[in-house]
């Protein structure tokens, strides 16, 4: 289903006089009322400003922080018509906040099981000084913004259907189909999908080094976690660390070699491929993308794990496939996978890192404007 609503173009003297009967003012100070013919309202014209989708798919959770189990679900998108460029500062971002073992299952309302691990960070996503947008000193003195973008601003929610014909909201999101531009702040915690590319030249030794592609997920950092899981381990939930993943391929140039290599315990070629969070204060979305955007950027919120459709007018048949760490999840081809809890997700070529910027982070650029003479914070 998909419902328009038409802002009409009412430079058409005749259109208008409807078009303001419509809404229940009084068109006697115009006109009598007159039917519009064909050739009138050929010059009508209009542009979508917001629009329903709701479709149903049957689906199976992840099994990641659920027990495995099909449920039918309803979603309900609202669809904004808009380009919005938005500087925007939160003191704190924490959503997601509430007890929850390292595997990412939430503790009972009895409280958490003493002999079981609990995750370090307190909420699912925790950013300080989050902010969109950034603020440019110029060589003349005067002070530019840098808006971040979002095009076709959206609002879902999603419906579990019961057999017996009730339906409960199971997660909300919200979301833009296209976004980009500069995302600051203190990273203390991120669950979600962040998928960035790391290519260039690494250095090695006195000026040598190597050129290398690869992709770095959210994982586990520095000393991995008492159930098991090792350095460079894909992790998530709560993730602190962000590299490339022990056992992936890393492609490596040196010269006419083209090997692939791959790190292990959180290193490759005396490099450290773990990299904690908290060093990249601000991340171009979109720098990786050829029109500076990246498609379905969104913040959710769901009872149960959740795939949501990034296109709802494409295939709603979901397919499972293997995916890092031999989880079995639904297709990313027009799915996304999110898990019980608070997600973010930073769309796969939003995000592009050389080396060095992997190693030694990024500094936070400037996202609040005080006063010329005070400058920028």
């Amino acid at each position: 289903m998909k419902l328009n609503f038409l802002i009409p173009d009412v430079s058409n003297r005749k259109v208008l006089v409807c078009f303001l009967s419509s809404l229940g003012w009084s068109a006697e100070v115009f006109s009598d009322l007159e039917p519009i013919n064909d050739n009138d309202l050929s010059e009508v014209s209009g542009q979508a400003y917001i629009s329903f989708d709701n479709y149903e798919v049957t689906q199976q959770t992840s099994s990641y922080t659920d027990v495995s189990e099909t449920i039918n679900t309803e979603f309900m998108k609202v669809n904004f018509g808009a380009d919005i460029e938005t500087q925007l500062s939160i003191d704190h971002l924490e959503l997601g906040k509430y007890p929850r073992y390292e595997n990412g299952e939430p503790c009972p309302a009895s409280g958490c099981d003493p002999n079981r691990t609990q995750e370090v960070a307190s909420a699912d996503i925790s950013i300080k000084d989050f902010a969109l947008g950034s603020y440019n000193r110029e060589s003349d003195g005067s002070v530019t913004t840098d808006p971040f973008k979002l095009i076709d601003p959206f609002f879902e929610v999603a419906f579990e259907r019961r057999p017996n014909g009730t339906k409960e909201v199971i997660g909300v999101r919200l979301g833009a189909n296209q976004a980009g531009g500069m995302l600051s702040g203190d990273i203390e915690a991120l669950t979600g999908n962040i998928d960035v590319s790391i290519e260039g030249f690494q250095p090695i030794f006195l000026g040598l080094g190597v050129n290398i592609k690869s992709r770095a997920y959210l994982q586990y950092g520095e000393g991995g976690d008492p159930n098991g899981n090792n350095n460079g381990s894909f992790d998530p939930i709560r993730a602190q660390y962000i590299g490339i993943l022990d056992g992936d391929d890393v492609a490596v140039s040196v010269g006419p070699f083209t090997p692939n290599l791959t790190p292990g315990n959180c290193s490759l070629l005396i490099v450290d491929t773990c990299h904690s969070l908290s060093k990249f204060q601000s991340i171009e979305i979109g720098k990786d993308s050829d029109n500076g955007l990246v498609n379905n950027f969104f913040l959710s919120t769901q009872k149960k794990d959740i795939s949501w459709a990034k296109d709802p007018h494409g295939n709603l048949v979901p397919s499972y496939t293997q995916d890092l760490q031999g989880e079995t999840i639904v297709d990313h081809s027009n799915f996304q996978q999110t898990f019980q809890g608070s997600f973010f997700n930073i769309p796969s070529g939003g995000i592009i890192l050389t080396p060095v910027e992997a190693a030694n982070g990024l500094p936070r650029l400037p996202t609040r404007y005080t006063d010329a003479a005070l400058g920028l914070f």
